[in-house]
């Protein structure tokens, strides 16, 4: 292995050390190997085991054998290197014979889309030792040893397993090490972009020292700006994640350390992003979804960074949307989606149908409801809570109404189904819509 390979190793390897404590890692497949009777290990790339040296002392009294023997070790790793190579070729665990005769199982873990480990598992036989058995393990192991004794004898002690279990085995751990490699590389990927909201922080704060900066900012009655935010998502979506991203960081320069003021604008702008959409022309159930699960957990968290990676993450799903939406470019609008969209306009606050919507225009329901789709992006009837949302929010306008009017007078009978509807779209409920609005 030249030096580039030994470098590139190391460095994966240090990055499973890095995601996850080998410590608990290691008494994880310390109980597997109590359960089971299975020997478990976790080599990097090259084959080389992840743990301390004293582990070998957990392997079978033949792999001990074999690794003190010259060249035994290497050849070894050369063997679980080929073997993870081929079960991340795969994405599954891999069975294979070790070059001492043995059954093994590798499972890989995957990274980011990168190979970076391997479970190694087994130092198993699948079958009673015969007479071919003995001969095949002499020829196998000659190139390392001439004495077999002591070999063969620790034969004796290797567990029989079914095809079955090795293969149930092999399995359970790939699923649980994955797991926790997954986890353990996202809280990797957090604290990178926690880190990476603290420099912007720094930088705003450096900014704001500026005397015109200073100037200019207390000529401005709000950061978020509808019109510009709209003028962005318009034009360029790279320019437009900058600002936003710097939006972002203003605002929490704004909150000043306070997390209820912080929640409350990254609300806000979540609030202002729907509206900009829904002035765009675009339907807005998958980008109320992104606002109602982001708000979901801003209101559970209780860091300012990780406040503002989720704002960070609901922007980039805003414009991953976006570009999902042009790509998929709507055709004209032909007169028969007119005649539905009217009819919708004129009984959304009854209790419109599909077959009466399709109806307005002399198309049967099926037929109606493709085109309807195909041309809007969104069924008839989300188009019809669409309606009946955007009647809503300029009845919420008026302090004079309540939230029980305003449901009754867009179609809903219940205001709790009516607050969950509005919700669904906006990421807010009426009440906060209707406190937003008066600032």
């Amino acid at each position: 292995m030249d030096q580039t390979e030994t470098r590139q190793s190391q460095q994966k390897n240090k990055r499973i050390n890095d995601l996850v404590d080998i410590k608990t890692l290691q008494e994880i497949l310390d109980a597997f190997t109590t359960t089971t009777g299975l020997m478990a290990n976790i080599v990097d790339v090259e084959g080389v085991s992840i743990f301390p040296r004293k582990g070998i002392k957990k392997c079978s009294k033949f792999c001990r054998i074999i690794y003190g023997l010259e060249g035994g070790k290497t050849r070894c790793q050369g063997a679980y290197k080929r073997a993870g190579k081929q079960a991340a070729l795969f994405g599954e665990p891999y069975i294979f014979r070790c070059p001492s005769g043995r059954i093994e199982w590798a499972a890989p873990i995957i990274l980011g889309g990168s190979h970076v480990g391997t479970i190694i598992c087994g130092q198993v036989l699948m079958w009673e030792p015969e007479e071919f058995f003995w001969i095949e393990l002499r020829k196998m192991n000659q190139p390392i040893t001439t004495d077999f004794e002591e070999l063969f004898a620790a034969v004796g002690e290797l567990p029989i397993v079914t095809g079955n279990q090795v293969q149930a085995s092999a399995y359970l751990l790939y699923v649980v090490a994955n797991y926790i490699m997954k986890a353990g590389w996202e809280n990797y990927e957090q604290s990178r972009e926690f880190a990476r909201q603290r420099t912007l922080f720094h930088a705003e704060i450096e900014n704001r020292k500026n005397p015109d900066h200073q100037t200019d900012k207390r000529e401005t009655i709000s950061l978020v700006d509808e019109d510009a935010i709209r003028h962005q998502l318009e034009n360029n979506r790279k320019k437009a994640r900058n600002y936003l991203e710097g939006l972002i960081t203003g605002l929490r320069y704004e909150a000043r350390q306070s997390l209820p003021v912080m929640r409350s604008k990254m609300t806000e702008l979540l609030v202002m992003l729907l509206r900009v959409v829904d002035q765009l022309g675009l339907p807005q159930p998958v980008f109320a979804g992104i606002n109602d699960d982001t708000i979901g957990k801003l209101y559970q968290t209780q860091s300012m960074e990780a406040i503002g990676v989720l704002a960070s993450k609901a922007v980039d799903a805003y414009l991953e949307q976006l570009e999902a939406l042009e790509a998929d470019h709507q055709r004209p609008q032909n007169p028969n989606i007119t005649l539905m969209l009217n009819y919708i306009e004129s009984h959304y606050p009854e209790n419109v149908t599909v077959e009466a919507i399709a109806e307005a225009a002399c198309l049967s329901p099926g037929y109606a409801g493709r085109i309807f789709k195909d041309q809007l992006g969104l069924s008839m009837m989300d188009h019809v809570l669409k309606v009946r949302i955007e009647k809503s929010k300029k009845l919420l306008e008026n302090p004079h109404y309540q939230i029980q009017t305003i449901a009754e007078k867009v179609g809903y009978e219940d205001a709790g189904y009516f607050t969950k509807v509005f919700r669904k779209f906006e990421g807010i409920t009426p009440t906060q819509y209707r406190k937003f609005h008066k600032r």
